[in-house]
């Protein structure tokens, strides 16, 4: 079993062309879900008895196999003070389901987490889509504008977010990364002004779009819970990837769930789910003026593929410590019962 350390990973997310190759991986990771070839589960989280909350102190966990890449994966991870703490992939190869991998997903998270919305800007936003708006300058906001700038031609950028020295070096370093021009916004209301798709960024569960900031022909890419209003799901056609995990989620994502509980929003009122739309099986935008809102849950199934687009690299490079694991430290290859 080989564990694939934060420096290695960090190394081989920094090559060039590695986020355009993880949404290649990910686009097909969600074909095969659109064929039934994926098997994930729900979300679980645990949750200390004497500290609730959302990421206070909890640990998570998801689980999925994707056998057209020969792989499944659990992700375990900790919540504390708000934030993730601890975060590992365990993978498996689904060939004779040994557990080949123990991959640190710290630095790999954004990574992962950008390439399903790199995904939906590739298949959702308007085919003359030029322009970016951000609000959110962390880390997953650098790695959703690499990714998403990787499937359009993008011209300009606009980015706010709360802190504005955040903003410049957010501005500073993108802009050496991606050659994009890139420029600080006065607000979150004029980061998203004209721009053809909106990327909401941000730690969540606080309303940054609203439903009049929605312009004609706008992808609105929002990565966590409680960043628009119930008026923009309800003005706005919406796309959702595993539409059961994100309107049933835990804790409740919102705006959804209070909309599923007024009877103002249903399951039926999902225009699609991103995988079946990448696939052509389910239409995807109908014309250049309506709105569209896309919201993708933690996915196990993006766990199995990213995990082995990591593994191989790794392997092909010389990467990562193999450790004495299981079955393998038996003569004869079966563990002792």
């Amino acid at each position: 079993m080989r564990f694939i350390t934060e420096p290695e990973v960090m190394r081989l997310i920094a090559e060039p062309g590695a986020h355009a190759e993880a949404v290649l991986v990910i686009e097909s990771v969600l074909r095969a879900q659109a064929a039934g070839r994926t098997v994930q589960a729900k979300r679980v989280t645990i949750t200390h008895p004497d500290h609730p909350g959302h990421l206070q102190h909890n640990v998570r966990m998801l689980a999925a196999m994707v056998p057209a890449v020969c792989a499944a994966a659990v992700r375990v991870y900790s919540g504390f003070g708000g934030t993730n703490r601890s975060e590992v992939i365990c993978l498996f190869d689904t060939t004779d389901m040994r557990m080949v991998a123990v991959i640190s997903d710290c630095a790999l998270h954004p990574v992962r987490t950008a390439a399903p919305f790199a995904v939906a800007a590739k298949h959702l936003a308007r085919t003359d889509a030029r322009t970016i708006g951000i609000v959110g300058s962390g880390r997953y906001a650098r790695s959703l504008l690499q990714s998403v700038a990787g499937v359009r031609t993008i011209e300009s950028v606009k980015v706010y977010s709360r802190d504005p020295g955040n903003v410049r070096r957010f501005c500073d370093e993108m802009r050496a990364a991606t050659g994009l021009a890139i420029e600080p916004a006065a607000s979150a209301r004029a980061a998203v002004r004209g721009a053809d798709i909106a990327i909401l960024a941000t730690s969540g569960n606080r309303v940054v779009f609203e439903a009049d900031m929605l312009e004609p022909g706008m992808l609105v890419l929002s990565l966590a819970p409680g960043e628009f209003d119930a008026a923009t799901v309800l003005a706005a056609r919406v796309f959702l990837s595993a539409p059961e995990q994100a309107l049933g989620d835990t804790p409740p994502r919102q705006p959804f769930a209070a909309l599923l509980a007024e009877g103002r929003f249903t399951r039926g009122d999902v225009a699609g789910d991103l995988c079946e739309v990448v696939a052509g099986t389910s239409p995807g935008r109908r014309d250049d003026a309506e709105a569209i809102v896309y919201v993708c849950p933690g996915m196990g199934v993006l766990d199995a593929g990213i995990g082995r687009w990591v593994y191989d690299r790794a392997l092909a490079r010389g990467l990562g410590i193999e450790l004495p694991f299981g079955e393998a430290c038996h003569a004869d290859g079966t563990a002792a019962g």
